[in-house]
């Protein structure tokens, strides 16, 4: 997860804890730790990222850009996961590599619902 918020790490990490599932979830404050980490040769391909669309320094749609041309993210699924998205923005992030959008909640239940829809039909 890309999330300048801690308290958002916070809530996906209950979210996803609440799937009963073996998955390792890594958080990252800012698009350049992401790119960092992932640019080591030792670092693990992820399966899933879900990104939020306002980040400090690089925004959105360039950190997407930005993954996109990594060896380990041929194949993961990206999620925008940010609170509101500008309508026109959708194509464009469609675009640039996104696969799909999912809206943040305060209902660590209805979240971790939506997170494991995302995983079923990946």
């Amino acid at each position: 997860m890309i999330d300048d918020d801690s308290d958002e790490h916070e809530i996906f990490k209950m979210a996803v804890d609440d799937l009963h599932q073996s998955l390792n979830t890594l958080f990252f404050y800012d698009c350049e730790s992401a790119i960092e980490h992932f640019s080591q040769s030792t670092a693990v391909a992820p399966g899933y990222v879900f990104m939020d669309f306002r980040l400090p320094r690089i925004d959105g749609d360039s950190c997407l850009q930005e993954l996109q041309r990594l060896k380990q993210f041929d194949e993961p699924l990206l999620v925008i996961f940010s609170s509101s998205l500008p309508g026109d923005w959708r194509e464009k992030l469609l675009n640039v590599g996104a696969d799909e959008f999912l809206e943040k909640t305060s209902s660590i239940e209805l979240l971790s619902q939506r997170i494991a829809n995302l995983i079923e039909t990946s």
